[in-house]
């Protein structure tokens, strides 16, 4: 299925990023080095498109993905709309910790996991089959090209579906801050 062209942009790094600890739908702030991330983006966003004219605009409601659209409207004028569509993976009850606590109180959960598949199917948390259909009933909803703002491992769910891969191939997918994915006819371009 086709979708439409989509500019995809995930938050900036946040102190739990730093700190290594799982936020989910939990927030953390932009550290200084997120914020310079984000505005970044903002010049990205400015160079490449000069305007968001022609353009929907959609981003998650949580702090960090907000903090960061902030930011780029320094230099580019972002004015998403909020849904919860594009929240990061429940993480359920790995939300909070880090991986070596995560490690510690479900190590069943942890065992044999490489990069971050801990993510998915956490205890009370979203599975990638959870995020697909997600992910997917978002995409369902674009009818124009579009600006995203988002997370990680959303954005590579959203990212693998237009990319057409498979769910061992969107796990690979590696999930950048402070550059732009444009994704079109179901080929990826990254900005920088």
């Amino acid at each position: 299925m086709q979708h439409p062209r989509l500019v995809f942009m995930r938050h900036g790094e946040t102190e739990w990023n730093l700190a290594g600890r799982a936020q989910g739908h939990l927030n953390s702030p932009l550290t200084q080095a997120g914020r310079q991330q984000a505005q970044r983006l903002g010049e990205i966003l400015a160079r490449e498109l000069g305007s968001p004219d022609g353009f929907d605009q959609m981003a998650s409601p949580i702090g960090r993905v907000q903090e960061t659209v902030a930011n780029i409207r320094q230099h580019f004028d972002l004015q998403p709309l909020a849904t919860d569509l594009l929240k990061e993976i429940d993480l359920g009850q790995l939300s909070g910790l880090t991986k070596p606590e995560m490690i510690e109180r479900f190590p069943a959960h942890m065992a044999g996991k490489p990069d971050h598949d801990w993510y998915f199917g956490a205890p009370g948390g979203e599975t990638l089959a959870d995020l697909r259909e997600r992910a997917s009933r978002w995409l369902g909803t674009l009818s124009r090209p579009t600006i995203a703002v988002a997370h990680g491992q959303i954005g590579k769910v959203i990212r693998g579906i237009c990319l057409g891969l498979d769910d061992a191939q969107i796990l690979r997918l590696k999930e950048p801050q402070g550059v732009v994915h444009v994704i079109e006819d179901g080929a990826e371009e990254i900005w920088t």
